[in-house]
């Protein structure tokens, strides 16, 4: 088959899928041809050197205001939010364009950038699979509050009122033009059961679910001495939920309490000041590790006595899968697609989100060597049998089959 593949993505779980996927279809003997923007990121787990053609469009948003304009800038760079989705939406009408003109059998969609569902799906006539992490969380879940995001004076109380219309025309802008973009996809892939019921809670449509996979010949058990830390990885974000892991950590004894290492593609610095102090409270040392490569990713979670995990209704979460993949058991909160990838009491824990009983759960966990040991070696066979890129290409080629013979 000929396979247009687009995307505007950055960093992160959407990446390594588009990336893993070409990878798989390329194999199988299929030809897959990049379109994407200049706004997107090839130096994380480039494509170039996994396909035969990139299309690349030179594209720049037009930035915010950067004039004092007291009372009128957010105004204003609502003004740019909407010329900006125009600038877009015309150059999504040129990328289909050539797409069509290209004779592809298919297009494979990932995430776009300003607004998620990419408007070339309203104008492709090329059979399109969009496939949706999530819906954007902003738009369609409650915020996570941090005091560092709220007015400390009596202006700026003033000023957020003030500029409360601005917010929700945005919103309501961002979900219309959310919900049209993706109704134009054939077909409607996300990434666990948990995302297909969010993607119909936020759209009223049917997702199919195609499991992603994990690369096990990169992610494997390497013979390295554990060390008294656990691991956690996603992006340094208040949805991450590093908060409540610090704080069931600090309620473990000192003398059982493991240091806690951090890896995230991307941090957010007043989060990342607000856990070390709430790690400073609670008498847990954390380390902070940015965008390290895949080596040093494979040797920590090697390193680690155990993999944890806390992130808030999480659609999905590669983490766990490389921890098992590297046979690091792992001890997660009981929620979001996490339910799917791990196996309470084989591959892992499964608990509630209290602080307690995850305390109590992970001590359990890290005083038992044996039992620990046991889970991740059933980790690493449960990847093996059920969470493979070959596997997760199986799977994507079933549905795929689905639009070609509509």
């Amino acid at each position: 088959m000929r396979v247009a593949l687009y995307h505007n993505l950055t960093s992160g779980g959407s990446k390594r899928e588009a990336h893993e996927y070409t990878r798989q279809l390329v194999r199988a003997g299929h030809t897959v041809h990049v379109f994407r923007p200049s706004t997107a990121n090839e130096q994380f787990l480039s494509l170039e050197d996994e396909t035969a053609h990139q299309s690349y469009y030179d594209f720049q948003l037009l930035p915010d205001l950067r004039l004092r304009l007291p009372g009128f800038r957010k105004y204003g760079d609502l003004a740019i939010l909407m010329r900006n989705i125009r600038r877009l939406d015309k150059l999504a009408r040129r990328i289909a364009a050539d797409i069509d003109a290209g004779g592809y059998d298919f297009v494979l969609v990932h995430h776009d950038q300003i607004v998620q569902s990419p408007y070339l799906l309203r104008h492709l006539r090329t059979p399109s699979a969009y496939y949706c992490a999530e819906p954007p969380r902003g738009l369609y879940e409650p915020t996570i509050p941090r005091a560092y995001q709220q007015p400390k004076s009596w202006l700026g109380r003033a000023q957020s009122k003030w500029y409360r219309p601005e917010r929700l025309i945005r919103e309501a802008i961002l979900r219309r033009e959310e919900s049209c973009n993706i109704r134009g996809a054939n077909l409607l892939l996300t990434n666990s059961f948990f995302s297909a019921e969010a993607v119909y809670r936020s759209f009223g449509l049917r997702a199919k679910v195609a499991y992603l996979g994990v690369n096990t010949d990169l992610f494997r058990p390497l013979d390295v001495a554990k060390e008294n830390i656990v691991l956690s990885v996603g992006a340094i974000s208040a949805f991450k939920g590093y908060d409540f892991l610090i704080e069931a950590l600090g309620q473990i004894s000192n003398s059982e309490r493991p240091r806690l290492a951090i890896v995230g593609n991307s941090a957010a610095n007043q989060e990342t000041q607000f856990l070390r102090d709430l790690a400073a409270r609670h008498g847990v040392t954390v380390q902070f590790c940015v965008n390290v490569n895949d080596d040093e990713l494979v040797k920590l979670y090697n390193q680690a006595r155990a993999f944890v995990y806390t992130p808030v209704l999480e659609p999905f979460g590669f983490a766990p899968l490389e921890a098992m993949a590297c046979g690091t058991p792992v001890v997660a909160v009981k929620e979001g697609g996490i339910r799917e990838s791990v196996i309470d009491g084989v591959t892992g824990m499964l608990v509630e989100r209290d602080t307690k009983i995850f305390a109590d759960a992970l001590t359990s966990a890290l005083t038992n060597p044996k039992a620990l040991c046991e889970m991740g070696k059933s980790g690493r066979k449960h990847v093996l049998y059920n969470w493979t890129w070959a596997q997760a290409y199986e799977r994507l080629i079933g549905h795929i089959s689905q639009i070609q013979k509509a």
